[in-house]
């Protein structure tokens, strides 16, 4: 038995390799489709990844309001008590005006895509796993869309979040998929 027989079997035994390989499919097939629906419809996907921040924010406040109030003992009550107040309100505009937060919000993304982009290429090229390298061009990808919305984050608020959102999802699915057909690759060559 070589050693890396033994290594590839310490991970999997053959039915838990399967099924972890069937969900990475699963995931891959999954976030293509959605990006593809993001692309295709990148005003929609724009308002609802808007939508979706301002009730995470509107929920995230509403919980840190009801807490401030069982620790209102705490020295830091108020400050604790004014950050719930303002992710609350913020929460709720980017609910009620999605299109105005989109803007806002596209500068934010600008940012996240950059930073996510830096993060997945780096830490891939940093551990090589099996196809890593679409994890890199996905990551560089990501990059320069950030850069990109980052640019012309005035004029592509409503309809560039959307179409990103849409283009990373893509990407993501595409290199989880690459990542499934190399554990196929390895599954085999271990046999």
């Amino acid at each position: 038995m070589s050693s890396q027989t033994m290594t590839a079997d310490a991970y999997f035994d053959g039915e838990s390799r399967t099924n972890f390989r069937g969900w990475v499919i699963f995931a891959g097939i999954t976030s293509l489709v959605l990006g593809i629906a993001a692309v295709i419809y990148a005003n929609t996907a724009t308002t609802v990844s808007v939508v979706l921040f301002g009730a995470l924010l509107l929920i995230a406040g509403a919980t840190q309001l009801v807490h401030s109030f069982q620790v209102r003992t705490w020295s830091g009550f108020f400050l604790y008590l004014l950050d719930g107040i303002i992710r609350t309100t913020v929460g709720a505009l980017l609910m009620v005006y999605p299109t105005a937060g989109a803007q806002s919000l596209t500068l934010v993304l600008s940012f996240y895509f950059i930073v996510g982009g830096l993060f997945r290429a780096i830490a891939s090229g940093q551990l090589r796993f099996p196809s890593w390298g679409w994890s890199v061009a996905a990551g560089v990808v990501s990059v320069a869309l950030g850069i990109v919305l980052a640019m012309q984050w005035r004029t592509a608020g409503m309809w560039f979040i959307g179409f990103a959102v849409g283009i990373d999802l893509i990407l993501y699915g595409w290199a989880l998929l690459m990542f499934a057909a190399a554990i196929k690759k390895l599954s085999n060559a271990f046999a």
